[in-house]
């Protein structure tokens, strides 16, 4: 009986790592490209910049590595990764700013994994990434075939993964960003967090697939026909569960928070010399 559990814990565990830094590298590239704007570097070095990091984030050595069956890396591990990352163009950050950057791509990714309706809404969150990404680098064919590989590759390692295979990555994500409470100011003014960095997660929205509004008791006979129902009033703003062709188009988690807050919070960067259908659904 507890096979099954090991073998999902197992899956979980390989599936860890693209889903971690897939996505905290997709918030690297929305912070970065705000401050970058916002300190007026010139248009043509922003996009070296830019274009030398997603390169580097998604060559093939770095995203076949990445993709191999291994354990989840530590908070420490995870950081060095991005160091390296962040550092592979002619942007360089100080200790300070590389911090408050690895904190605010940290508090981003923990927010949009604790909001998921349902695991499987982490694919949505992480396929939005990357399609963001693909769009800021439409310029050069050859980055953007990079992205693609990428977008392939997602769907490759998680379309046949189970629900509970997903629930165990979720908790093992959990588990990650635990006791992580970094406060932004972003998040504090769009009243998804607390003063204390508690993140604050609403119940309203659209439901999960497969999911009927809560508010009704289904009483069952002894032969299992519908003998009675019953209602009550459920607190929270609900909304019909979307179709299975229009879930991606809805998932708003994962899309660029500081496109339209050019003031947010960033650190400072000083410079040197076709997307594929989303997957079909599994109901967790």
């Amino acid at each position: 009986p507890a096979r099954p559990c090991r073998a999902n814990a197992s899956m979980a565990s390989d599936a860890c790592m693209p889903m971690l830094i897939i996505n905290m590298g997709g918030e690297m590239i929305y912070i970065l490209e705000q401050r970058l704007n916002a300190q007026s570097i010139p248009s043509d070095k922003a996009t070296r910049v830019l274009h030398d990091v997603v390169r580097t984030m998604y060559s093939p050595r770095f995203i076949g590595e990445l993709f191999r069956s291994q354990e989840m890396y530590s908070v420490e591990a995870t950081r060095q990764i991005f160091d390296r990352l962040a550092h592979s163009s002619i942007m360089r950050l100080n200790k300070a700013s590389m911090d408050k950057l690895f904190d605010l791509m940290t508090m981003g990714f923990k927010y949009q994994m604790l909001a998921c309706r349902y695991p499987q809404e982490l694919v949505l969150v992480t396929l939005n990434h990357l399609h963001e990404i693909r769009k800021k680098v439409l310029r050069s064919e050859a980055v953007t075939e990079l992205v693609d590989c990428a977008i392939r590759a997602v769907y490759d390692k998680y379309l046949a993964m189970s629900s509970a295979g997903f629930a165990s990555l979720k908790q093992s994500l959990c588990g990650f960003f635990g006791g992580k409470l970094v406060k932004v100011s972003l998040f504090l003014q769009e009243g998804i967090q607390t003063a204390d960095g508690t993140i604050v997660i609403s119940p309203s929205g659209p439901l999960p697939p497969s999911v009927d509004t809560p508010g009704t008791i289904t009483y069952l006979d002894a032969s299992g026909a519908v003998s009675a129902c019953e209602s009550f009033p459920y607190p929270a703003n609900t909304l019909p569960a979307h179709s299975p062709a229009d879930e991606l188009a809805s998932c708003r988690l994962g899309l660029n928070k500081y496109a339209t807050h050019d003031k947010g919070e960033s650190p400072n960067v000083r410079s040197s010399s076709p997307p594929p259908p989303p997957p079909p659904r599994a109901v967790s």
